[in-house]
């Protein structure tokens, strides 16, 4: 357990100062987040950016200096269910690149979604990421699991819409992925998401309400894409020794809240016959607000409902089909309860 300790605690400690650089450095390089830049956004003063590139080094560093010794750990019957880590380290510094260009200066949707494929493809295919329920079908497992990653990737962004809710949400799904990764065996990826885990632990201390700083699509893109691989890697291969089929359906539940949020923001725009992809102001946490929440209290409700959500695997993963049945049942009637009550005061700008 040692290297996932000094995993977790560098990431943290190296993200709490190299946010607190990006803090300081954002304003002189007018790395800047605007009021009304975008539909969404709600915060009334100017926000710097660099939460994304101050996690990104400090994951980096954590695990160069953690990778090779948890390597030299012996683990018995270990099942890793990907290849090779560094096709996936490389789709996220990609990814990470790809949203400091758009923080800085915006790329359109269609140029946004090229660049993510290019990168999630390339982390798919080099990095052995189909879904294993597919596997006898190799290019539609291989589709499905690019289709996933570009989801979630986007789920992610479009979470990070108030302060602190997308990396304290993130910080649920690293808990849930460390311990799936240590019940198969996995180290290096429960390494990767321990380290994960710390780095937002680290941001969220300047990123809870009111934020000081912003993770922007530098940290967001990167962040969602490192889930969706985790989902992948880490939640599919137990369903194949258990009898439990509904174990399948872990990816979706560990990402159910920006999975929700996803498709909430889009029917609200189908209905009122808007772009999908232009901004407004029905996010989840703009919904929790006009039900007179503070900033603080739509963060602490919205990660308390990921908790709920996402612990609810780990009784999926090894319980029998009827407990299967009532997790499903719980999870559902949890988001329809979320629902209900944000149509309550459901008109927000049009």
């Amino acid at each position: 357990m040692w290297p996932l300790l000094v995993a977790g605690l560098t990431a943290c400690a190296l993200a709490v100062v190299l946010t607190r650089v990006a803090l300081f450095l954002a304003p002189r390089w007018r790395f800047l987040d605007r009021p009304g830049s975008e539909a969404h956004k709600q915060h009334a003063a100017v926000v710097p950016y660099g939460g994304g590139p101050a996690m990104g080094i400090a994951l980096a560093v954590a695990l160069a200096v953690t990778l090779p010794w948890a390597s030299q750990v012996p683990v018995e019957e270990a099942r890793p269910d990907h290849g090779p880590l560094w096709p996936i380290l490389v789709g996220a510094v990609g990814l990470l690149f790809v949203g400091l260009w758009d923080d800085r200066r915006a790329l359109g949707p269609k140029t946004k979604l090229v660049l993510q494929t290019v990168f999630t493809v390339g982390a798919v295919w080099l990095g052995d990421l189909g879904i294993d329920s597919l596997r006898a079908w190799p290019w539609l497992s291989f589709l499905a699991a690019w289709g996933w990653l570009v989801l979630v990737t986007n789920a992610f962004n479009l979470l990070d819409h108030a302060d602190g809710v997308s990396g304290g949400c993130a910080v649920v799904c690293c808990v849930v992925l460390v311990i799936g990764a240590l019940l198969g065996g996995d180290v290096p990826l429960a390494l990767l998401f321990i380290a994960l885990g710390g780095a937002l632990l680290g941001y969220l201390f300047w990123n809870a309400p009111p934020a000081r700083i912003y993770m922007g699509d530098a940290g967001a893109l990167p962040l969602g894409f490192l889930i969706g691989v985790g989902t992948l890697s880490i939640t599919f291969w137990p369903a194949e020794s258990s009898s439990n089929f509904l174990a399948l359906l872990s990816p979706l539940i560990i990402t159910a809240i920006p999975l929700f949020d996803t498709g909430a923001v889009i029917v609200k725009r189908l209905r009122r016959g808007k772009p999908i992809m232009q901004g407004d102001r029905n996010h989840i946490s703009h919904r929790l607000g006009r039900l007179g929440l503070s900033p603080k209290a739509t963060m602490a409700t919205v990660v308390s409902l990921q908790v709920a959500l996402a612990g609810s695997v780990l009784s999926l993963r090894s319980g029998d089909l009827a407990s299967g049945v009532v997790v499903i049942l719980t999870d559902a009637a949890i988001l329809l309860a979320v629902v209900m009550l944000e149509t309550a005061r459901d008109e927000g700008p049009r």
